[in-house]
């Protein structure tokens, strides 16, 4: 029997998927479990496996091709049976009619399209538009014939993110002053450069515009300068780097931080650290020690490894440690699960699998979900001390900087202090008192140190 592959909602706020790669062409044999397609979200790709065994006989988008979610994109049938009335369904959901004369016509057009170089007018006149972005389309009140609008969507259709990136692209920033002194001297505001923050039109501009003066400065070259300061490029605030931006934000505003700082000394660690590899094949890294201490003080501290939900504060029993990584998309932070019941090799080799999952792009939402407690590693680049913006709605981070000798104070066997080199490294907690007091987070902090500089605590369960 034939089944529908659609494109699958990975998400809460997810309305458009990106097809990024097929694993499979039309005619090829598909078994339960393989991949047949990967979807970009706004963290990674995720692989999207066949649930039966059958042929790939059609597919509708092309790799690049963004569509609604639930949209239909390819076939998969036993290789004789009959799917032309499926088809035409998956056409007809995804605003398309069977292939007609006209619509071969058209594909000069389609393809222009694709390259963004003409409006989404085919041959036989009629638009093609998802029923979401219709739905858009209505409550703006836009004409969809008379703008300049580029399809992203199935063969060049036109979906609700074109429409949205469409409204987002041509809204004009503008102050209040600068809008009512443009309407008084008949100047339309979208032929006015803006000066301001993010590109605003200040009521200097306009004013500028109309002594004929060039706000943004001229020279004999291609230069772009805005106050007065050339550019050397502007890119949109927008995809993973804008839903980063507004995570870290909501949750430095909303989320009191109190931060705490201890220095460690890693001396007997480290010392530890290299028997314990030398002795085994799988290397270990300072981070996986750090980690295991975070679960131990987490255990002996749950307070700490606990989120606020709406009005509730859950408090886990659970740890699952997340390690920020620097992606190719964007910050992004695998969860190891459960690493309460894991020793340090453990967790090693989980978290060693994600990193480099994360860095080629290949998690899966399971992956960089669901943690409990986060930790920021910036020491491999050289930073001596940093604090970290909490992963909501988790209670707390750990940022840990570099290692660094320093000369500190020690007292030595025979009672007498002496000054002595020694691998130092700095921590800081980054709290949200409105789940973790101070003491709380001091004594928290101090435990990590404790277990740190005793580093054969870490191996006891």
């Amino acid at each position: 029997m034939a089944e529908i592959i659609i494109m699958p909602k990975l998400g809460f706020n997810m309305s458009v998927g990106k097809l990024v790669r097929w694993y499979k062409d039309e005619g090829d044999q598909v078994k339960k479990g393989e991949p047949v397609f990967a979807v970009e979200t706004d963290k990674t790709s995720i692989d999207i496996e066949a649930t039966q065994d059958g042929v790939f006989r059609k597919k509708f988008i092309e790799e690049g091709d963004c569509v609604d979610v639930t949209l239909p994109i390819a076939i998969i049938a036993d290789k004789n049976e009959n799917i032309d009335s499926v088809i035409n369904d998956c056409l007809g959901q995804l605003g398309k009619g069977a292939s007609t004369a006209a619509e071969e016509a058209a594909a000069p057009i389609l393809a222009a399209v694709k390259q963004g170089t003409v409006t989404m007018v085919p041959a036989d006149g009629k638009i093609k538009i998802t029923p979401r972005a219709k739905r858009v389309v209505a409550e703006k009140g836009m004409d969809i014939t008379a703008l300049n609008i580029v399809g992203t969507g199935y063969k060049g259709g036109i979906c609700e993110k074109d429409i949205l990136d469409y409204l987002d692209k041509n809204k004009v920033k503008a102050t209040p002053l600068a809008k009512k002194l443009a309407q008084v001297d008949g100047i339309d505001i979208k032929d006015v450069l803006g000066t301001g923050i993010n590109g605003k039109i200040l009521k200097k501009d306009v004013e500028g515009l109309l002594n004929n003066e060039v706000t943004q400065g001229e020279t004999a070259s291609d230069a772009i300068f805005i106050n007065e300061k050339e550019v050397l490029e502007i890119a949109e605030y927008t995809g993973v780097r804008k839903i980063i931006g507004d995570r870290l934000s909501q949750s430095f505003v909303t989320s009191p931080h109190i931060f705490f700082t201890q220095k460690i000394n890693l001396q007997k660690l480290l010392n530890l650290r290299k028997d314990i590899n030398a002795s085994q094949e799988k290397k270990t890294s300072v981070t996986d020690y750090i980690a295991k201490a975070v679960v131990k003080a987490l255990q002996k501290y749950p307070d700490v490894n606990s989120a606020l939900e709406g009005q509730k504060i859950i408090k886990y029993k659970t740890v699952n440690i997340g390690i920020a990584v620097a992606a190719p998309t964007g910050l992004i932070v695998p969860v190891v699960k459960n690493a309460e019941k894991m020793d340090v090799v453990e967790i090693s080799k989980v978290s060693n699998v994600l990193v480099e999952k994360a860095r080629n792009g290949r998690l899966t939402p399971d992956e960089y979900t669901g943690g409990t407690f986060t930790i920021s590693n910036l020491g491999m680049a050289g930073i001596e001390s940093f604090t970290a913006i909490i992963n909501p709605p988790e209670a707390a981070i750990l940022a840990v900087s570099a290692t660094k000798d320093e000369v500190v104070v020690e007292v030595n066997e025979n009672g007498n202090k002496e000054m002595i080199i020694r691998p130092m490294m700095n921590i800081t907690l980054s709290a949200d008192h409105r789940i973790v007091d101070g003491m709380l987070a001091a004594v928290f902090v101090g435990e990590i140190k404790r277990l740190l500089e005793n580093p054969l605590s870490l191996l006891l369960k």
